[in-house]
């Protein structure tokens, strides 16, 4: 018996180290302190020069919008002024995703990777309140509605059509659109009423590996004389990882004979800027640290290790210590930003079941 447990912590060590090599390129996959497709286009006296300054506007623009994407609209306002040469000191790399030189000319579309530690460090130091907790995805549910008629499913649904050929991404809380299979007809359709189904929007949702669903109502009409056009937008958000329900809802008006595509890509604009305003709202932390001991639980060494994995991964945890250690459970003290409702929902994001009374961690059965 003595020996098999020897063998157990070897062989725990062992795969501790070689799966800490793998943890570092997984980390790189944390796309939120990578942003992408920065559109730039400068000019001087040469291309040398004009790059010189297109680099710089792509790293003030990367820091803007990566700041927009962590930060409420109050707290953004703190960081506008912030100097260009600050802004330099958070840039780990840049990535060049493609450039024309003309003579005097630079145009490129380019990636600025931002240093996670220096960025959070500035943010705690200035008592400025963020969030950098990334969400599992949301389903959208795109329902039409124009003259007497529900679209959902449809490939008539123009407003589906604009979902399922560019989904949101770019957020701390993706939006993922589906094409429409058998089974999300036979769940839910647009004839079905929501609160008879919130049991099938859950099996929906887990269906696609998504958190919850955002029912999206895009509901076209005309004024009388047809001079017109209204657009009410009507939204719902169901989750089903503790998260509370939220509904928002708005109007777009324009000349009818200003209607192109452009309209359907504001509307889709104003229910990304909702689900991420309401995302931020639910989990802005501070930079007070908090403790908590908790009991991992486990039925073998991959459970322990994934689970390892997991928590290196989690934004708000900053550090943990191993305090206990058996073939079956881990005693844990961990630091962290926020209050336990948020580092649960942390958790969730990533299949962890936290309970909150017996303070108790498992991966999601």
């Amino acid at each position: 018996m003595k020996y098999n447990h020897i063998k157990f912590f070897i062989f725990f060590f062992f795969i501790t180290f070689f799966n800490l090599k793998i943890l570092f390129s997984e980390t790189t996959e944390d796309k939120i302190f990578e942003v992408k497709n920065i559109s730039v286009e400068a000019e001087s006296t040469s291309s040398t020069k004009a790059k010189e300054i297109a680099l710089l506007q792509a790293q003030e623009k990367g820091f803007k919008n990566l700041m927009n994407k962590m930060l409420l609209k109050s707290e953004y306002e703190k960081i506008e002024d912030t100097s260009i040469d600050k802004i330099l000191e958070f840039v780990d790399a840049i990535k060049i995703q493609n450039e024309k030189t003309p003579s005097t000319k630079y145009i490129g579309k380019l990636t600025i990777i931002f240093n996670e530690e220096k960025i959070l460090s500035y943010l705690n130091s200035n008592n400025i309140k963020f969030t950098s907790l990334r969400s599992k995805p949301l389903l959208i549910l795109p329902v039409y509605k124009f003259a007497g008629v529900t679209y959902l499913w449809e490939k008539k649904n123009i407003w589906r059509n604009i979902w399922v050929d560019d989904s949101s991404n770019e957020g701390l809380i993706p939006i993922k659109s589906s094409e429409g299979k058998f089974t999300d007809f036979i769940l839910f359709n647009q004839d079905q009423a929501v609160k008879k189904n919130i049991k099938n929007l859950e099996l929906l949702a887990e269906s696609h590996n998504t958190t919850g669903v955002l029912i999206a109502i895009l509901k076209k009409k005309f004024n009388r004389d047809k001079s017109r056009i209204f657009f009410n937008l009507n939204l719902s958000i169901y989750r089903f990882d503790g998260g509370e329900t939220n509904t928002f809802q708005d109007t777009i008006e324009i000349y009818s004979n200003e209607y192109s595509d452009d309209v359907l890509k504001e509307a889709k604009l104003k229910v990304e800027q909702f689900v991420n305003q309401q995302w931020k709202t639910a989990n802005v932390i501070t930079s007070k640290k908090e403790f908590e001991r908790i009991t991992v639980s486990y039925k073998n060494l991959d459970d322990w290790i994934n689970i390892k994995k997991i928590i290196n991964n989690i934004s708000i945890i900053d550090k943990y210590n191993v305090s206990k250690f058996s073939s079956d459970k881990a005693v844990i003290l961990l630091s962290y930003s926020g209050n336990l409702n948020q580092l649960k929902v942390a958790f969730k994001q990533s299949d962890l079941d936290f309970d909150l009374n017996s303070k108790n961690l498992n991966l999601v059965k």
